[in-house]
């Protein structure tokens, strides 16, 4: 499998202008794999709390019930964040961040001359360091759910496309 996707770029516009950055979490499980962990899981857990009732332990099969209800509830959780990303674009003027989290969607844009990168670490090192765009003291959180490394790979990648100082 690629290498987890935290920057699929765009090719420049023939201006050369224009770049884009697309951050998404790894995400392994494709919705195939979701409902197949889930008939499995319930499956599973029907076919024992049927089995102890057959013998008697009637009191079993709610819990069972419950399970497979925590269990869904669970999977259509994954199921709706499957899509979860950043799209962050890079134009002649304007830096536009867009973010989509579950149902949620949001947009804000900077002006390109005065927008900047900010990385902060966590004074111990035991946090992961936060990545940061913005401009005039309004600042977006980007590639929360990246790893460390990868965060550190695109925090220069986008100084560089953006020609900010670091």
């Amino acid at each position: 499998m690629d290498p987890p996707r935290m920057n699929d770029r765009e090719a420049r516009d023939a201006a050369g202008a224009s770049v884009s950055f697309v951050i998404r979490p790894n995400r392994s499980l494709p919705v195939s794999g979701l409902v197949a962990l889930f008939v499995a899981l319930s499956a599973s857990a029907l076919t024992i709390g049927i089995g102890f009732a057959l013998k008697g332990a009637w009191l079993i099969l709610p819990f069972a019930g419950i399970e497979v209800l925590i269990v869904g509830m669970l999977c259509y959780w994954l199921y709706r964040h499957i899509d979860d990303c950043e799209l962050v674009v890079i134009e002649a003027d304007r830096v536009r961040v867009m973010q989509r989290s579950g149902t949620r969607e949001s947009r804000r844009d900077f002006p390109r001359y005065w927008a900047r990168i900010r990385l902060d670490r966590s004074q111990d090192g035991r946090r992961p360091s936060r990545l940061r765009i913005g401009s005039h003291g309004q600042f977006v959180e980007l590639a929360e759910n990246i790893n460390e490394s990868d965060r550190l790979i695109l925090a220069e990648e986008l100084r560089n496309a953006l020609g900010a100082p670091e």
